[in-house]
């Protein structure tokens, strides 16, 4: 187990390592997920998500590769909650927490790393102040990512506020389980936990309406591969499945037969958004040196569902000074 710094001219880059060839890079921008590696059956080691090679791209592509969103990922309507107007950074609706700052493209502070027998971590910490981008409350973000010889690689998120305000965050990772994004996620075979989706209207807000999934493109109770759904969805994926967050196993695997590479996502949200990559409005290399093209990577958002405060049984996600919140995302690698 061990943890590798490397230095850029505004961001550090630390590299979680365990002792099975298994290791995962976080950059300080934005709480980011720089790359995971992980083995094939045949014992070759490559990066099973999306991003870059240099540093200095991540501002570039405001596509959120492995970045942290917060405070709320997701869309809120017109950018209101109570008296509240949040910044309105897609038309009249907050997206991902609003762009002024943007939290995903902003340092956060190292706090501490550590490395034990069956575990490295490190803990990186942002300060949003009361008012930025609307939100009420000074809000201190906790963002500890942990690594173990299980290939257990986790996430967990801490809120803790001066005032009532909201937060549910995100790691907005984008997976291609081919290695390197040599292939696009279109023969992954996906299954999910979930018996229905957010409806949204077409501005992808949630009505407040659950779908039943069954006998839909959205049918993922049996593994399935991703080109049958896509096929028959004009604007691929980017829909919110609801989970049940008591259940003690991962709720969801994604698996690619051809190199043999699975991940199983358990989270502590009720949510999973899954967003298949459009075709980008730029041509763009990622990195591997692969050009960014749809169906290249799939991301998995573990959160609680979208535009929460807006629907009664989406779930809470407002904090106070007396009731911090976490959540834990779990990504079993293997």
């Amino acid at each position: 187990m061990k943890i590798n710094k490397e230095e850029f001219q505004n961001v550090n880059w630390y590299t979680l390592s365990n002792d099975n060839n298994v290791s995962v890079t976080i950059s300080t921008l934005g709480a980011t997920v720089v790359a995971v590696n992980t083995p094939d059956k045949n014992g070759n080691v490559e990066n099973i998500v999306l991003g870059f090679d240099n540093p200095e791209d991540y501002p570039k592509h405001h596509d959120y590769f492995g970045a942290t969103v917060a405070r709320v990922a997701g869309r809120i309507k017109d950018g209101k909650w109570r008296d509240y107007q949040l910044n309105q950074n897609e038309g009249s609706n907050t997206l991902h927490g609003g762009s002024k700052p943007a939290l995903s493209y902003v340092n956060w502070k190292k706090i501490s790393k550590f490395i034990r027998k069956e575990e490295v971590g490190l803990v990186l910490k942002r300060f949003s102040i009361d008012g930025e981008n609307g939100f009420p409350g000074d809000l201190t973000i906790d963002a500890i990512f942990r690594l173990n010889n299980q290939n257990e690689f986790s996430i967990t998120y801490i809120g803790h506020t001066s005032k009532q305000t909201l937060f549910n965050p995100t790691s907005h990772m984008y997976f291609n389980l081919s290695g390197d994004a040599k292939r696009t996620v279109n023969n992954h075979l996906l299954q999910i936990e979930s018996d229905t989706i957010a409806e949204v209207d077409d501005q992808k807000l949630p009505t407040g309406n659950l779908l039943n999934v069954d006998e839909t493109p959205y049918d993922f109770h049996q593994k399935t591969t991703l080109d049958v759904a896509l096929n028959q969805l004009d604007n691929g994926l980017d829909t919110a499945f609801k989970i049940d967050p008591s259940i003690e196993h991962p709720q969801l695997v994604l698996e690619d037969p051809e190199s043999g590479r699975r991940v199983r996502v358990q989270t502590s949200g009720n949510a999973l958004v899954l967003f298949s990559t459009n075709k980008p409005t730029e041509e763009f290399k990622i990195a591997g040196g692969n050009t960014m093209k749809e169906n290249l990577g799939l991301a998995i958002e573990a959160q609680m569902l979208p535009d929460a405060i807006h629907h009664s049984g989406f779930g809470n996600i407002i904090i106070s000074p007396s009731k911090p919140m976490m959540y834990r995302n779990t990504y079993y690698l293997n």
